[in-house]
């Protein structure tokens, strides 16, 4: 389901959480487009505000890293933590201005 969290199985210590922001209607693929989450915490730079906007999990600040947004395979995702679904319209101007610029 787009805009769910889950835990990432693959490389958790640098990213602990993957947020997919595929469609259901292509929900038969073997694969789901996400976007790593980053501890804020753990990042030393300055994030870009409109590209990495910043969302809680689990009561954590966390950069939406959406400059490295990639497909990976189903068994990567982990269990679900929870939904983003009030912050989707951030995801996607996101989204818009990694592709667009705007």
């Amino acid at each position: 389901m787009p805009f769910t969290i889950y835990r990432n199985k693959g490389n958790a210590r640098i990213y602990p959480y993957l947020l997919n922001v595929q469609s259901d209607i292509i929900g038969g693929l073997s694969t789901r487009m996400v976007i790593p989450l980053v501890p804020l915490a753990a990042f030393t730079g300055r994030p870009a505000q409109r590209l990495n906007p910043v969302i809680s999990v689990e009561g954590v600040p966390h950069l939406v890293f959406t400059h490295e947004m990639a497909a990976v395979k189903l068994n990567q995702l982990g269990e679900v933590v929870t939904d983003l679904m009030e912050s989707r319209q951030l995801v996607k101007d996101a989204i818009d201005f990694l592709f667009d610029g705007v």
